[in-house]
C-alpha cells in the first residue's frame, strides 16, 4: 500500500481538517461558549484545580505539528511547505533524514537533503513523520514513577499508523485518522503530569487486578484519559468532532449495517489493533480471528497483510 500516493477520501459530514489547521493556527479556545475549565469533568480523588491549571497552561502546538496537519489534509500541499516546516527545525531534520536513510529504503547513506527525503518517500509519509515527532516533543518528559513515556509512545505510534491504514480500507479521511491516532492517548500524559503518584497506583492497579487502564482511572481519579483528552482537544482548537471520537475510542456505538463507520469505532479498532500487535508474544491467529473486524468486510489473508504492513511502519516510524 502505498502511502505517498494516496488521496485520501472526503467523508460527508466528517470534519474538514484543512479548517482544523486554519484554527489552530488563529487559536480560540475550544468550542463556543465552553470554557476549558467547565468541560472538564468533575473527580473524586483528583485534585479539579490543579488539573484546570495544568490544561489551561498547556503550550502551543508547535509550528511544525500545525504544517504537518495542514498537509495530512491536503492532497494539493506543496512540497516547499513541507520542505521548510522540517528545515526550521533541525532536530526534526536529522530524524527526517535518518528515517530516508532506513534500511527499509536502501538509501543508507545516500539521502543527505530534506528536499531528496520528500521526493523519495512521499509527502504523506513525511508530514505523518513531521506530525509524529513534532507531538512528541511537545509532550515533554514525565516525572511519573510507573508510567514509561517510550511504551505510551510506541502504542500511540503504532495506533497511528493503524489507523491511517483501517481509514484507507473504510474510506475514511487518512489523515484525519492519523491525528486521532496520535491524539487518541492524549490524556494519559495529563494525568501523569498533574498527579504522578495517582497515576503509578491506577498503573499497578490495572496491572496488579487485569483492569483496564480507563477502568482502574475511573475507579481512583473519578475520571478517564479519555474524557481528559476529549478536553485538550478543545483547548487545542480542534473540532467537537475529534473530542468526541477521543472521548469515545473505548466505548464507540457500533456503525448501523451499511452506514459508514465513525472515527470513535476506527479509533477503537486502531486501539485495539495495536495492543494486540505490541504484545511479547502476540496471538495473531487468536487476533486475527476476534469478530470485531467483520465489520471492516475483510476476510483473513486481507487483514494479515494489513497488520503486516502496520509493523513494518511502526518499525520504520520508530526510527524517525
Amino acid at each position: 500500500m502505498d502511502l505517498s500516493t494516496h488521496g485520501a477520501a472526503t467523508t460527508p459530514g466528517a470534519p474538514d481538517a484543512g479548517a482544523t489547521a486554519e484554527r489552530i493556527r488563529h487559536g480560540g479556545a475550544g468550542e463556543p461558549g465552553v470554557s476549558v475549565v467547565e468541560a472538564i469533568p468533575p473527580a473524586r480523588l483528583l485534585e479539579p484545580a490543579a488539573w484546570a491549571r495544568c490544561i489551561v497552561s498547556l503550550p502551543s502546538l508547535p509550528s511544525a505539528f500545525i504544517a504537518a496537519v495542514e498537509l495530512l489534509s491536503n492532497d494539493d500541499a506543496s512540497t516547499a511547505s513541507c520542505i521548510a516546516a522540517i528545515e526550521r527545525d533541525q532536530a526534526l531534520t536529522v530524524r527526517v533524514l535518518r528515517l530516508a536513510n532506513s534500511p527499509f529504503y536502501g538509501a543508507q547513506g545516500q539521502v543527505s537533503r530534506i528536499g531528496d527525503a520528500v521526493q523519495m518517500l512521499g509527502l504523506r509519509t513525511v508530514a505523518s513523520a513531521l506530525a509524529a515527532v513534532s507531538l512528541r516533543t511537545a509532550l515533554g518528559s514525565l516525572r511519573c514513577k510507573e508510567f514509561c513515556f517510550t511504551s505510551y509512545w510506541r502504542h500511540t505510534l503504532c495506533t497511528a499508523i493503524a489507523a491511517r491504514e483501517l481509514a484507507q480500507v473504510a474510506s475514511l479521511d487518512a489523515g484525519e485518522a492519523f491525528l486521532l491516532g496520535l491524539l487518541h492517548d492524549v490524556g494519559k500524559v495529563i494525568l501523569a503530569m498533574t498527579s504522578p503518584e495517582l497515576e503509578s497506583q491506577a498503573l499497578q492497579l490495572a496491572r496488579s487486578e487485569g483492569m483496564a487502564m480507563h477502568d482502574a482511572e475511573q475507579q481512583l481519579f473519578g475520571v478517564t484519559h479519555a474524557e481528559v483528552g476529549a478536553v485538550v482537544a478543545r483547548q487545542w482548537n480542534f473540532p467537537a468532532s475529534f473530542a468526541e471520537a477521543i472521548a469515545d475510542h473505548h466505548r464507540p456505538v457500533a456503525a448501523p449495517p451499511g452506514k459508514r463507520l465513525s472515527f470513535p469505532l476506527l479509533i477503537h479498532l486502531a486501539n485495539q489493533m495495536a495492543h494486540g500487535l505490541e504484545e511479547p508474544c502476540a496471538d495473531m491467529e487468536a487476533l486475527l480471528k476476534d469478530p470485531m473486524w467483520s465489520v471492516l468486510g475483510r476476510g483473513e489473508q486481507d487483514m494479515r497483510a494489513l497488520m503486516a504492513h502496520i509493523t513494518d511502519e511502526l518499525h520504520i516510524m520508530s526510527g524517525a
